[in-house]
């Protein structure tokens, strides 16, 4: 559904929006209906309810109905009837049915923001219709006097009969609340207010919804005790209850840390004993959630804060903080709680006595799954004590087994129903998204009372392999105001999040699990795909080449790779999941994920690191086994890599990437560095989690978990290879030498990775690199010359000047790739801006990153000519003089280079928009590019741009080549100004004359814009598209500057570096060669001292005063 807006009140509209006369009106809409009535398949939608007032029958075959004016038969009804008096209900939910006899389902949802929803019969004359209007929650709109009057709100709702007789106008405003949500050192006096005479502001201070029928409270049945073992008795009921309150006087708010627990005091397992229980008081907010009544009006919508009053504020915490507040019976009631064993254990052990618990699932209530079992509650979130979002949100229970540890994992819904579609804000710091439909808080599944990041860890590792991996932060939860331990944000992987991350329709996926479960799509092609694996030799080439045209062996292979290295016990007969975009047949050269294959997903990789089985346990073994057990590898759930094993190619191709990985990815160093970085993030909460939840049970229990990771982490290689040599029958493993006559002329690729600083488990100069392979399996060596050389021989092992060889070693072996200056002058990206899906929608930017670095990032920074820009949407200003997103693409000067090698789609790409006006108050808006040119020369900067109807005619550009507050000149361009046109053409500005350019940090371009009349506001717009910055690599010959005041020696340098010239007031920078800053300082005593960096080329620069000079300089 889409997006929802506020509405602070409805006013009544008596008058008749029937364009013309017709007998068929739309009597009632539901447009966020969660628990008046289920359609067919016990799932709440959103309906529209037609009635006939005439005295005959009218056939509706042929008729549409729409929520878009522009598209009034978006759904076209199938030969049906309604008779005279008679209701028909229309089903809103995307399912799209269309099949008279049956219940009818529309194929899109409507939105509670408000949406004309019209009907419009064969003749495309609309005949009915209802205006857009925001409509609450299990609130109706529809008409009064039934069938015939203007529309009214109904708060009770009536499904295929007659409206009530009580309609009203609308709904009241919220109260207002003193204080926003956050945290304090000190407590404080909290106002709720509102300027509706005659209206009562309701409260509640325990989390639930506010209501008039619970002025006197609810109560609700647990129990602390059921039979875990067959023999033992069940507990007794226990009573708790929650009330709303009526406000007269303010409320102090103050930390409550120290009051008795409640929630936290109740049985979340079917333990007989439960021993993690707090024994003292712990950690505690306030939530404050509350509503305006009145008589006559609807309720206002309910507003829910939540304050944490604690010494250190904001600083108590080093993760983000989660607040969930609900109904408390929605979680821990006996009968209907879904956080509970309740009465579904209880019912389970009359049914077993004898059994246990521990083998099945499904035998409590927090098994409960579907819609029926989501509970509405509200998702505060805070960042360094700052509330980033603030949203009520659907509410269901995650997981497999691991819902029987005491702290649960939940999903986390954004539907129209309780307000917003989305949850935006960007949670996971290291993915460009900031749109999320769901998103899990998980309890680490297996590892849950281990390391608490164990899946979260293998993601982090696999994120740079051709698998979709998840995002990952660790959070602070409260629920009610207590706390309730660490559980970590993740990604929930659905169809939506296929949308967001490939810009894949959400009804062209294909998300299937384990064995052809279905969970979006359809298995079809799933199936054909295993028939023809099944029934096909892959000895034979011609069936291989056609099984990757419906997989992508390269996701195969890292993903199968990955989960038996990590020797994962919970695989392959479980936990596997997998993916396609719809397509008719196989789409070669598509963007990534849009070419119809399958490709595989990181799921659920707990039972790693040898939790069961050992740091020998042969994955391999058990992942080719024709004859497994049911657990944990049925044949069916090895077959895929079986029969791929047959193909020759395959086989070497997959035991040389195994190597590859494991000489980068799951290097031993790099893996334990990584345990400790994310041991580091959440240490300091792991104390309030050990007594929260006894799980782990104490530091040291933590640390016994963890060392077994990096006891795994530093032998399981040794052991992978072993098994790699018995499966494969090789007779030994292989050390592969290899080196680069020079690591600033080029670099070897072997097999699948690129041997240079930034491919996982490489840091700096890796010359000379030893990896391991194995005897007699062929591998595959590439010399890649870099900018301003070329490739001349090979030495050592091959003295072949071919740049690519494959050598089939039979011993140690090393060789080097030798390069010589040499070779066309290549111009190559420095910097791209592409615009896709990745830029958030409908947002004013200030500034936009470059997607696409060589070294630092290049930024866009936007300067409007509307004082206080970016506005909200709440000013009048809101999207005016701004730059944002814009659904307007061109292949014009796209770089593939820049985007992984990819072929331009236009399915996945967007525009950059500047709107109008273009001037206002003697400003203008101006688009600032910032860059560095370190190390390149010869610079060109190029884009795409269109006039969209706003009468621009001309872009001016100069530029900027100084540090500091720019000093913007034109001098040396071959035109200062561009002519703009109503179609999109390609710009390029040739900056390679100007040599104050070249090997420049602070190398600034500004483009403005001229026109007649640039004071326009239509909501016109100039757009921008595929901007790039490119550029000649520099060799240590061609780096100059135009004059030279200072000289700096030796060069090349052992440690200290001399200055020649006036040092005085002069400070320098140490950029790599690609241009990534190490080291600034202050020039003392004409000296720099370098023994900290290490061998290898380096830029230096020197300013003082007005006078910047680069240098190469070479360390030794």
């Amino acid at each position: 559904m889409k997006k929802t807006a506020t509405l602070l009140f409805f006013l009544f509209s008596l008058a008749n929006t029937t364009p013309i006369f017709s007998q068929i009106v739309i009597n009632e809409i539901l447009t966020s209906n969660t628990t008046i009535n289920a359609d067919e398949d016990g799932e709440y939608h959103d309906w529209i309810e037609l009635y006939n007032t005439g005295a005959t029958t009218v056939n509706l075959s042929g008729y549409g109905l729409s929520d878009d004016p522009a598209l009034l038969f978006k759904w076209v009804f199938p030969n049906v009837s309604v008779p005279a008096g008679q209701y028909l209900l229309i089903w809103c939910s995307d399912k799209n049915r269309a099949v008279a006899g049956s219940p009818l389902h529309t194929n899109y949802k409507i939105s509670s923001a408000g949406e004309v929803i019209s009907l419009t019969n064969p003749s495309a004359v609309v005949v009915n219709s209802v205006p857009s209007t925001v409509i609450p929650q299990n609130i109706s709109y529809g008409r009064l006097p039934n069938g015939t009057g203007g529309f009214a709100f109904f708060s009770v709702v009536t499904p295929k009969a007659a409206n009530s007789s009580v309609g009203y106008s609308g709904f009241l405003n919220p109260p207002t609340f003193s204080q926003e949500s956050g945290f304090f050192t000190s407590g404080f006096n909290l106002t709720l207010s509102t300027a509706v005479a005659g209206s009562t502001i309701l409260y509640t201070l325990d989390g639930s919804e506010p209501k008039a029928s619970n002025l006197g409270g609810t109560t609700y049945s647990y129990k602390n005790q059921y039979p875990e073992h067959p023999g033992q008795a069940t507990g007794s009921f226990l009573t708790k209850n929650f009330t709303t309150l009526q406000y007269s006087t303010p409320l102090v708010i103050a930390d409550r840390s120290s009051q008795p627990n409640k929630i936290a005091n109740i049985s979340t397992t079917y333990s007989f004993t439960p021993t993690y229980i707090p024994t003292s008081p712990i950690l505690k907010g306030t939530v404050v959630r509350a509503k305006l009544i009145k008589s006559g009006s609807l309720d206002s919508k309910t507003i829910t804060k939540t304050y944490y009053v604690f010494p250190l504020a904001g600083n108590q915490f080093s993760l983000p903080v989660v607040s969930i507040s609900l109904d408390e019976n929605m979680l821990y009631d006996y009968y209907n709680g879904i956080y509970v064993a309740g009465k579904d254990f209880d019912d389970w052990r009359i049914a077993h006595p004898t059994w246990e618990p521990i083998d099945y699932e499904d035998h409590s209530n927090y098994y409960r799954r579907g819609i029926a079992n989501e509970r509405p509650a509200n998702f505060t979130y805070f960042v360094n004590g700052i509330p980033q979002l603030n949203q009520d949100i659907g509410l269901r229970v995650h997981g497999g087994s691991s819902r029987d540890f005491p702290s649960k994992s939940f999903n986390l819904y954004a539907r129209s129903d309780y307000g917003d579609d989305t949850m935006s804000y960007q949670f996971f710091a290291d993915r460009p998204f900031a749109n999320f439909s769901g998103l899990v808080l998980r309890n680490s599944g297996n590892d849950f009372n281990q390391t608490m990041f164990t899946d979260a860890l293998n993601q982090e590792l696999m994120k740079t392999l051709n698998v979709v991996t998840k995002g990952y932060q660790p959070t602070i939860t409260f629920i009610n105001g207590e706390f309730n331990g660490l559980l970590n944000l993740r990604d929930k992987i659905d169809n939506n999040y296929f949308k967001r991350v490939f810009d894949i329709p959400t009804t062209e996926i294909d998300l299937l699990e384990n064995e052809g479960a279905v969970q979006e799509g359809d298995d079809v092609h799933y199936w054909a795909m295993i028939d023809y694996i099944t029934n096909h030799s892959f000895a034979t080439q011609a069936n291989f080449d056609y099984i990757k045209t419906q997989l992508d062996p390269e996701s195969f292979k890292d993903y199968f790779i990955s989960n038996i290295f990590l020797a994962n016990r919970d695989w392959p007969g479980n936990n596997i999941v997998y993916w396609r975009k719809k397509t008719t047949a196989y789409v070669p050269n598509a963007p990534f994920g849009h070419d119809g294959r399958w490709r595989w997903l990181a799921h659920d990789m707990d039972d790693t690191y040898a939790r069961s089985g050992g740091i020998n346990y042969n994955t391999l073994a058990a992942a080719t086994d024709p004859n497994g057990p049911p657990i944990p590898n049925p044949a069916w759930s090895t077959l895929i890599l079986r029969k791929l094993l047959e193909n020759n190619t395959f086989t070497i191709e997959f035991i040389n990437r195994f190597a590859d990985l494991m000489n980068t990815t799951f290097l031993s160093s790099r893996v334990l560095s990584k345990i400790d970085e994310m041991k580091a993030v959440i240490a300091p909460e792991m104390p309030r989690q050990f007594a929260r939840w006894e799980a782990p049970a104490d530091d040291g229990d933590w640390n016994y978990f963890l060392n077994l990771e990096k006891d795994f982490a530093a032998q399981r290689p040794d052991f992978q290879r072993t098994h790699i040599r018995q499966k494969f029958g090789i007779a030994s493993n292989i050390n592969a030498t290899l080196n680069v006559s020079n690591a600033s002329h080029g670099y070897i690729k072997m097999n699948t990775i690129e041997v240079v600083d930034g491919t996982p488990g490489i840091v700096g100069n890796p010359y000379p690199w030893t990896g391991i392979y194995f005897h007699n399996i062929p591998v595959t060596l590439k010399a890649i010359a870099k900018p301003g050389y070329v490739f001349d021989r090979w030495s050592g092992a091959s003295n072949s000047t071919n740049a690519e060889i494959t050598l089939t070693p039979t011993a140690n072996f090393s060789i080097t790739a030798n390069f010589i200056a040499g070779g066309p002058e290549i111009s190559v990206p420095i910097y791209f801006w592409m615009m896709d899906s990745r830029i958030v929608n409908d947002t004013p930017l200030q500034t936009l990153n470059s997607t696409y670095k060589v070294a630092t990032d290049g930024v866009i920074q936007y300067q409007s000519c509307l004082v206080g820009y970016p506005f909200t949407a709440a000013s009048p200003n809101w999207r005016k003089a701004s730059m944002e997103r814009r659904s307007f693409a061109t292949p014009i000067n796209y770089r593939p280079e820049a985007n992984k090698n990819l072929v331009y789609a236009s399915s996945d790409m967007k525009g950059l928009q500047i709107r109008q006006p273009f001037q206002s108050g003697g400003l203008q808006n101006t688009l600032i590019f910032n860059f560095s040119t370190a190390g390149y020369q010869k610079i060109k900067f190029s884009f795409a741009a269109a006039d969209e109807l706003a009468g621009v005619t001309g872009i001016t550009v100069d530029y900027a080549i100084n540090s500091g507050t720019p000093t913007w000149i034109s001098t040396g361009l071959p035109a200062s100004s561009l002519p703009l046109t109503s179609a999109y053409q390609l710009y390029q500005i040739d900056f390679s004359t100007i040599t104050s350019v070249n090997n420049n940090l602070n190398f600034k371009v500004r483009l403005r814009f001229t026109g007649p009349n640039m004071t326009l506001d239509a909501g016109n717009r100039v757009t921008f598209n595929n901007i790039a910055v490119e550029g000649v690599q520099t060799t240590l010959d061609t780096i100059a500057n135009e004059v030279v005041r200072f000289k700096v020696y030796p060069n090349p340098v052992a440690d200290i570096l001399n200055i020649s010239g006036d040092t005085s007031h002069m400070n320098y920078k140490i950029f790599t060669i690609d241009g990534k800053l190490l080291k600034t300082n202050q020039v003392e005593s004409a000296r720099i001292n370098l023994s900290d960096l290490q061998k290898g080329m380096y830029l230096l620069q020197l300013s003082a005063e007005d006078n910047v000079e680069i240098k190469k300089i070479i360390k030794k």
